[in-house]
């Protein structure tokens, strides 16, 4: 019974002492906790009270400073008002520099400007052959650049020209497609069209006239006034497409399309649509100087003149022989007129021969 009671008490004592331990620690934060706040509250007000006296030292700073400006804006005009104007002179005794005069640089005189298709090398041939003459240099130059202009502008067209299929090798095609059948299966249960009767037709004028207009009078349209070619065009452009069907298959599409030259001819060629020049032979397109031999001098600024306008024309694809040929001619006819003054001048030697007029070689 008795180490019972004793641990019993041991336990006891403990107990208190470790709640009279916490109640003390208590105590004592509580006091801390006080004391702080205490000390908190006194530092703000102390820093409050700092604050204002600062701001009141800032303002009165700057009340000091405006009174000071002030007093020295009042003393600069009083010494201004009290000190005496000086007289300057009216005009000054100085030799101050002045800006020099510049004389404005003369205009260029605008050169005129050529069509951009000619060739540099052929507008200087052109000026060649225009220095010669003295009287007629301008216009020698103007026709001669003229010219030039028209084979260029000629040949633009042909290239931009639409292509045009040959009608003989279209109908040739489209008689051979038209014998091919196209076999189409018909569907099995597809029940049979009916059969209608036949319609009989009767003749309409074959009845006896009555002859009530015979004695009738009718005014005819006078057949001079003539309509509008626009009108007319567009009357045969519907009569077309009111007969014209859609394609029932590819080859009646194939047919149309080759018609309006959307596809190529077959067989095919590189030369298609060129059937005018099919007869001719290639030299006849590039070789085009002894076309220069009876008239052209054989040395001289028309002698390199007519070799670039050659060399210009064996050239160029868009032009027939014919065409180049009329080219050639014309300038051949232009020197022919000039040609007094192309001796006068010498740039071609006056030799006369009984044979040609022309242009001596």
């Amino acid at each position: 019974m008795f180490p019972t009671s004793m641990a019993t008490s041991i336990q006891n004592t403990k107990m208190l002492l470790r709640r009279a331990f916490s109640v003390k620690r208590n105590e004592i934060l509580a006091r801390n906790l006080c004391f702080t706040r205490t000390l908190n509250a006194n530092e703000d007000q102390d820093k409050s009270k700092k604050v204002v006296e600062e701001k009141k030292n800032k303002a009165e700073l700057k009340e000091a400073k405006q009174k000071e400006a002030k007093a020295k804006l009042n003393m600069l005009l009083e010494s201004m008002s009290k000190t005496t104007q000086k007289a300057y002179p009216s005009e000054s005794k100085l030799s101050l520099a002045t800006p020099k005069i510049r004389a404005k640089p003369a205009k260029p005189v605008k050169q005129p400007v050529f069509n951009t298709k000619i060739e540099p090398e052929m507008l200087q041939a052109v000026e060649d052959v225009s220095n010669m003459l003295s009287k007629e240099n301008e216009a020698l130059k103007n026709s001669l650049i003229a010219k030039l202009e028209d084979v260029a502008d000629e040949s633009e067209r042909a290239r931009l020209e639409p292509f045009k299929p040959n009608k003989q090798k279209t109908e040739d095609l489209n008689s051979l497609l038209n014998t091919l059948k196209v076999d189409g299966k018909k569907p099995k249960n597809k029940s049979p069209a009916p059969k209608l009767a036949p319609v009989k037709i009767e003749d309409m004028y074959g009845a006896q006239p009555s002859g009530i207009f015979s004695k009738a009078h009718f005014i005819e349209e006078s057949s001079a006034v003539s309509g509008l070619a626009t009108w007319d065009m567009l009357y045969e452009k519907e009569l077309e497409l009111a007969v014209t069907h859609p394609p029932a298959n590819g080859f009646h599409q194939m047919i149309q399309w080759t018609k309006q030259g959307k596809v190529w001819q077959f067989p095919i060629d590189n030369e298609q649509g060129l059937d005018e020049e099919a007869q001719v032979g290639f030299h006849e397109h590039v070789f085009l100087e002894p076309h220069l031999k009876p008239w052209c001098p054989r040395r001289g600024p028309v002698r390199h003149f007519m070799e670039l306008v050659v060399v210009g024309l064996s050239k160029n694809p868009y032009l027939t022989v014919e065409q180049k040929k009329e080219h050639i001619n014309w300038f051949r006819d232009f020197f022919e007129a000039k040609r007094s003054i192309l001796i006068d001048t010498g740039a071609i030697p006056d030799i006369t021969t009984k044979s040609s007029p022309s242009l001596s070689t």
